[in-house]
């Protein structure tokens, strides 16, 4: 490919996905290889105002040293302004993380803050494009990883993904332009060199232009994954409550297809790493759905559980349960318990003061409690409480199974209790025999969990 068909490609490319208006800056990521260094020359060529970061991961000693010397050169000669920046990423990584994947963290992490809001070029070609399709495919993955590179990922884009690498190195060949070639590439204890090494050159005596063929099934899988991924998207919308857990029967009634990416959505809305959710998650998650006990617990990785509350589920990571010591109380009380998440209000109504009935908002006769011995607490075994007059006294659990509420949520609703027993439950009611009785009235609020 010669220097005019080459620049015609790239231009091509960034038209076709919209990745730059005329004229817009943008940020090369620069390795020094050949890849990142026909990415430079051709954005410049093409009147984009370039910049160029070099990140020295300090990972192959002398010689990424020699990376780095390269890029100032390269740079200083072009008129590019360049930023460099040495981590020593081996000392960096985080705790069980591979080296591979924190230097990709830390070198997108850094590429972000250099960029200040302008686009982030990256140098990814037609052949690492095909490399990583495969590489997943050994992987077992799901369509969307199938799918290879996406050409625009949020400000990333890639302007050499229809580029093949030998094209790229007769084009820096035409130009008479040198470039560095990073060691770690010959060695083939890494997958993806294997795959460059063995697998690809074997694709490419049955199919010279394999990269080519590649690049339109990703684009097709790519288009199909949009289509599935907004109908995960209104199935969600479907199953969404206000509380934060989820409607079970809209998940149940989609297709498989669009289950799996809504479940997967709503494990990254939760905060769950999505590289360590796997299809044996999602098909745990599924169980869930389908199970017949109302209250089924699934846990998953890093600590997070989707629990079952009847008709809906709940994905969340538990925080270390808060401490529900027993309060006393005394009236007029107004203020925060329980680490500030009940907000509790006891005020004696005047006589003539009209009551207004409200959700977890109670009216009591004064002359059925002993103040002495007031407090709020959570439930005790044999807790008891008679709704109506009609009926007998039932135990608290049995009252909340027939409400519905979640077994998780039980042991942490307010109980207004005194010695001679429970006079209001949140979420329940009080018992009939507290219930105003012509004397002094007494009115308790409980707001929050």
């Amino acid at each position: 490919m010669g220097t005019d068909a080459m620049l015609e490609t790239v231009k091509q490319t960034i038209q076709t996905y919209t990745m730059l208006e005329d004229g817009e800056p943008v940020l090369v990521a620069l390795s020094g290889g050949a890849d990142s260094v026909a990415l430079l020359r051709a954005l410049q060529a093409l009147a984009y105002p370039v910049r160029a970061f070099h990140l020295n991961h300090c990972l192959r000693g002398a010689e990424s040293d020699r990376d780095e010397a390269f890029c100032r050169a390269l740079c200083a000669e072009l008129g590019v302004p360049l930023t460099v920046e040495r981590i020593d990423v081996a000392a960096a990584r985080a705790a069980g993380e591979g080296i591979e994947a924190a230097a990709r963290r830390i070198r997108y992490t850094r590429l972000t803050a250099a960029a200040q809001g302008v686009k982030i070029a990256t140098a990814h070609t037609a052949d690492d494009n095909l490399e990583t399709m495969l590489f997943h495919l050994v992987r077992g993955t799901g369509p969307k990883g199938l799918a290879g590179i996406p050409p625009v990922r949020g400000q990333v884009i890639r302007p050499l993904l229809s580029v093949t690498r030998a094209a790229v190195e007769a084009y820096l060949h035409a130009l008479g332009q040198d470039y560095v070639t990073d060691s770690t590439n010959a060695d083939d204890a890494y997958t993806r060199n294997r795959i460059r090494h063995e697998v690809v050159p074997v694709l490419r005596q049955i199919n010279p232009a394999v990269s080519g063929s590649a690049a339109r099934l990703g684009a097709l899988l790519r288009q199909d994954e949009d289509c599935l991924a907004g109908l995960a998207q209104d199935c969600l919308a479907q199953a969404a409550q206000p509380d934060g857990a989820w409607r079970i029967a809209p998940l149940r009634a989609a297709h498989p297809a669009v289950r799996t990416r809504a479940l997967r959505c709503i494990a990254a809305q939760s905060g769950m790493p999505l590289r360590d959710f796997s299809a044996q998650h999602v098909k745990a998650l599924m169980q869930l759905l389908e199970s017949g006990d109302p209250s089924a617990v699934c846990t998953l990785p890093h600590g997070f559980v989707a629990r079952r509350e009847y008709d809906a589920f709940r994905l969340e990571k538990p925080e270390d349960a808060p401490e529900r010591p027993v309060c006393p109380l005394s009236v007029p009380f107004d203020g925060t318990v329980w680490q500030g998440r009940l907000h509790l209000t006891l005020r004696r109504l005047e006589k003539n003061t009209d009551f207004y009935k409200s959700d977890n908002t109670f009216c009591v006769d004064c002359g059925t409690i002993d103040f002495a011995s007031l407090c709020l607490r959570t439930r005790r075994a044999g807790d008891r409480l008679r709704l109506t007059g009609n009926g007998g006294s039932r135990t608290l659990k049995k009252l909340m199974i027939d409400r519905k509420i979640p077994r998780m949520r039980r042991d942490g609703l307010a109980v207004i209790a005194d010695r001679h027993g429970v006079i209001a439950v949140q979420d329940i009611g009080i018992d009939d025999s507290r219930r105003p009785q012509g004397g002094t009235r007494m009115q308790i609020k409980i707001e929050g969990y």
